[in-house]
């Protein structure tokens, strides 16, 4: 009995010798890029984080809160400033015509002025004479009565375009969405097949 014993320890010591030790198996290891590889870029973060859903401009008071997301800036009230302009131009524009028409004679040469332009000459030039037996003095201040109140007319329009010009660029404070405006960021990147370097990238 002691021997069979014997020959089964052995036999077991044996086995256990000749059996392949087995490795513990750990997470696989990644390859190495192969050579003039460069990984892409990272993406583009917004210029002021998350953006909020809502329209690109509201309306702003001082004093009112700034919501998240938003700013505020200064802006021209662009329509005043067009329609301003379309109105002002138009109007010296054609007093300025008539007075080269006629030579800058009659006190028309007080057009060339802008704004004051129509109520000087309207001051300066004298009233005709109604009260002559020809009756065409009577004509004359007909026409003179239609071109004051042309140039009234003008000299009003005049004012109001240069009016509504000084509004408009005064302008006003208004909240704008951050994702709205315009910016640029430098990632890095590759260059050509082997290089790297730098990426200008924006939203305009």
């Amino acid at each position: 009995m002691v021997i069979v014993a014997s020959l089964v320890a052995f036999g077991s010591t044996a086995f256990a010798q000749n059996e392949p030790s087995v490795e513990p198996i750990g997470p696989p290891v990644a390859a190495p890029p192969p050579p003039g590889y460069y990984p892409p870029p990272p993406p583009m973060p917004p210029p002021y984080g998350g953006y909020p859903r809502g329209p690109a401009r509201i309306r702003y008071e001082p004093g009112d809160p700034i919501p998240a997301g938003y700013h505020v800036v200064h802006r021209a009230r662009n329509g005043l400033v067009i329609a301003g302009t379309v109105m002002f131009l138009v109007s010296y524009g054609i007093a300025f015509s008539v007075a080269m028409i006629d030579d800058f004679k009659d006190q028309t040469s007080w057009l060339a002025i802008p704004i004051a332009g129509p109520w000087l000459m309207m001051y300066n030039r004298s009233r005709p004479d109604c009260n002559d037996s020809t009756g065409s003095g009577c004509v004359e201040q007909g026409l003179e009565t239609l071109l004051r109140f042309y140039l009234a007319i003008d000299g009003v329009v005049q004012a109001a375009g240069v009016g509504m010009l000084s509004f408009g660029m005064a302008g006003r404070d208004i909240l704008v969405r951050d994702d709205s405006f315009a910016y640029v960021h430098i990632l890095p990147g590759p260059v050509g097949k082997e290089g790297y370097g730098a990426l200008l990238t924006g939203r305009f």
